[in-house]
């Protein structure tokens, strides 16, 4: 019974047993390659290289992604770990030296999460490395045995990851892509046919929607980094959910007009194009699976262009009036989940084969990543975070500083074991200055329990080896695991306990080293909140409304772009060029809001929704690219100037509307009470200026002009339904603020 209780109650602290499979696995290899170097090679060099190998990437680090990809991972650093342990090794006889190397090696290693979940995962470990042999004595002779020991280590890790209780495997983006596009097929046939029901189905594909949202997205299988794979995963994932949106705007506004009828889309029109898109997202997702070669691009770019032509005749024929104006507003629809559709194409093409791209763009193919070389996408990405304004560089910047800092006071001070100096500001220094301090008072409590502990326990035994070398194991699996599953508290203590354990074992000790390792961690904690008051200090949250301000600044010059190119006026370089800025001003923005999550916030942090800014930054972004890839592009001057000069008035109305909203962020204000007032569009606007074409004169004569400025109205109309909802989002932020304080 008590056997049973302990494995529910284990069970809820650790679901799936994760932490508990993982401090099995390091236990036994940092217990396996401790035992081999040094008592059956009798080198203590070696050994704590081999324990530190395999704590550095078990325990500090995150290794993730599939077996293969997790062997590689250590692999390559093994290979850049090996550098670091010989520069360190190098430049220890000088304090001066060594503190220069760990600023350098300090600021590159945690700049690396800028290369996605892999790379920002092994930062901690590399760091290790290079912290490790940093310290006296200066002794470059051992660097052979110190390198064969982290081989032994990383080794023996890389083995026991494959064979010994593996990481269970997590659902990959692609896989949650891959269900999303089934679900959205059931839905777009459900709503054209009627077979199914069909709000069984919008909830189906709303879920599978959500799940492909960053948040929503285990951090390990965020399609973050700078790669053709990644980024592919990314306009997927945003593809699919533009097609949803639309296609629920296209059912709603069916079903409403349809009273109580069969839920199905009444406009026959629209069906065959809808049935296409059905047909290449269920390609997709059997793609994404492995289950068949993706669809292709062309399929899609057919059923743009039936569908553009069946809308021309009708432009031609329908008469004028409410008729009009309903087949238009599923034009719009239905033209921008063609658009959406076939991003979702080219981009699954890529995931399911990233080296497969095309050398030289192919027609219609907006994105400069597909054709790119990786060395080329990774210094786009890297170029894009050397800025001030980035929490990737503040973050670098920050924790190279405190690194540097704690290695020039333990060289100057002569701390023994000054290696723990490093390690706690490491481990304890967290991107905001809030966030270390909540850190810091469990850390330095669970530090001194087990510097307590271990004490005794040094006093207790003495010199009898065969106890640590038995308690080994046990500690091990501890450390481990407690501080994932009783807290930092638990884990600090029982890395205390470990260390005290692992060093009785490589010379004579005794208490003092418990104490010294306390004293250790309390200098490195102390140095940690304090360079992280002092750099950078509100973390993510000190930029998210300058990063969102500057986002929407850049939405604002699209539409007033995309307003002048659809209206056949403006320069199609311009609106690339403008997508260019949004695009780097948006991965910015992005950055900062998954570190803002990950941040503790204050009490009034969380009265903008950060999220819904982020999503219509992203909505505004896919309708600038998604305009330069229209299929009915008109081949002459539009013969209504009238419309034209609206069209342009609207979008500087709705511009300026994105242009208040960013200024209200950045002087933290109230935008407007009324979020109407902040569109500074009537709310029918949409249906005037579809009025207005149906109702321009010759607008049978020339169809492809009039489909053009409907298309162009409707991007207007979708972007000026997201500034309603920025409005509705931001209005009562300051009033909520004032009545807490009061």
């Amino acid at each position: 019974m008590a056997g049973r209780r302990g494995l529910r109650w284990l069970l809820r602290h650790d679901p799936g047993l994760a932490a508990s499979r993982r401090a099995g696995r390091v236990a036994v290899v940092a217990t396996l390659a401790f035992m081999l170097t040094r008592y059956g090679l009798g080198s203590p060099t070696m050994a704590v290289y081999a324990v530190f190998g395999a704590i550095g990437f078990g325990v500090l680090s995150q290794v993730v992604g599939t077996p293969r990809e997790r062997t590689r991972t250590l692999v390559a650093c093994f290979a850049a770990g090996s550098v670091l342990v010989a520069l360190g090794t190098l430049l220890a006889g000088s304090t001066a030296a060594a503190t220069i190397g760990m600023l350098v090696v300090g600021v590159v290693v945690a700049f690396l999460p800028t290369g996605g979940p892999r790379a920002a995962g092994v930062a901690s470990g590399l760091q290790l490395l290079y912290i490790l042999p940093s310290f006296p004595p200066y002794a470059p002779e051992t660097l052979p045995g110190r390198l064969i020991g982290l081989a032994i280590g990383m080794g023996l890790l890389a083995i026991a990851d494959r064979v010994l209780w593996p990481p269970r495997p997590i659902e990959s983006y692609a896989c949650r892509a891959a269900a999303a596009a089934r679900a959205i097929a059931d839905l777009v046939d459900a709503a054209t046919t009627g077979v199914g029901d069909l709000p069984t189905r919008r909830a189906v594909a709303e879920h599978a929607d959500g799940r492909l949202k960053l948040l929503a997205t285990p951090w390990e299988e965020r399609p973050t980094g700078p790669g053709a794979e990644d980024r592919g995963l990314a306009h997927l994932g945003a593809a699919l959910r533009a097609v949803r949106g639309r296609v629920e705007v296209l059912v709603a506004g069916d079903t409403e007009s349809a009273g109580d009828a069969p839920a199905e889309c009444v406009n026959p029109d629209v069906r065959a194009p809808l049935a296409a898109t059905a047909a290449s997202l269920r390609g997709t997702a059997d793609a994404l699976l492995g289950h068949g070669p993706p669809p292709e691009v062309a399929d899609v770019d057919a059923a743009r262009a039936s569908y553009t032509a069946r809308r021309l005749a009708a432009l031609a024929t329908v008469g004028d009036g409410e008729e009009a104006i309903a087949r238009a507003r599923a034009a719009v629809a239905v033209g921008q989940i063609l658009s959406s559709a076939r991003v979702a194409v080219q981009a699954a093409r890529i995931v399911v084969d990233p080296r497969g791209r095309p050398r030289t763009p192919a027609p219609g193919d907006l994105a400069w990543w597909t054709t790119a070389s990786t060395p080329l996408l990774w210094w786009r990405r890297i170029r894009a975070h050397l800025s001030p304004r980035s929490v990737y560089l503040q973050n670098a910047v920050r924790l190279g500083v405190g690194l540097a800092l704690a290695r020039f006071v333990a060289g100057e001070l002569d701390l023994s074991h000054g290696l723990w100096v490093l390690l706690a500001t490491l481990t304890l220094m967290r991107t905001s200055v809030m966030t270390t301090r909540a850190t810091l008072l469990p850390a330095i409590v669970g530090t001194t329990a087990g510097a307590v502990l271990a004490a005794g326990l040094l006093a207790l035994v003495g010199q009898a080896t065969v106890v640590y070398a038995v308690l080994f194991p046990v500690l091990c699996v501890a450390a481990v695991g407690a501080g994932q599953v009783l807290g930092v508290i638990a884990g600090q203590a029982s890395f205390t306990l470990l260390v005290a354990v692992l060093f009785a074992q490589l010379a004579p000790a005794g208490p003092a080293l418990a104490g010294a390792r306390l004293l250790d961690v309390v200098v490195g904690a102390v140095i940690g909140i304090g360079v992280g008051a002092a750099v950078w200090p509100a973390g993510g949250h000190g930029e998210m409304r300058r990063d969102a301000a500057r986002c929407l600044l850049a939405s604002a010059d699209l539409i007033t772009a995309m307003a002048a190119w659809l209206s056949g006026v403006g320069a199609r370089d311009e609106v690339a060029r403008r997508l260019a800025s949004a695009d780097n001003r948006m991965l910015l923005f992005e950055a900062t809001f998954l570190q803002y999550r990950a941040e503790r916030r204050g009490r009034y942090e969380d009265d903008v929704d950060w999220f819904t800014v982020l999503g219509v930054v992203h909505r505004a972004v896919r309708a600038a690219r998604s305009a330069l890839d229209d299929p009915a592009e008109p081949e002459t001057v539009s013969p209504w100037p009238d419309l034209v000069e609206a069209l342009h008035r609207d979008a500087g109305v709705l511009a300026d509307g994105y242009r208040g909203v960013a200024e209200a962020l950045q002087a933290d204000r109230d935008p407007a009470t009324d979020p109407a007032a902040l569109l500074g569009l009537p709310s029918d606007f949409l249906d005037r200026a579809l009025m207005a074409i149906t109702d321009a004169p010759g607008r049978r004569e020339h169809p492809r002009e009039a489909l053009w400025l409907v298309y162009a109205w409707g991007r207007l109309g979708w972007l000026a339904d997201d500034l309603a909802v920025l409005g509705a989002v931001l209005a009562p932020a300051p009033s909520r603020r004032r009545a807490l304080v009061a």
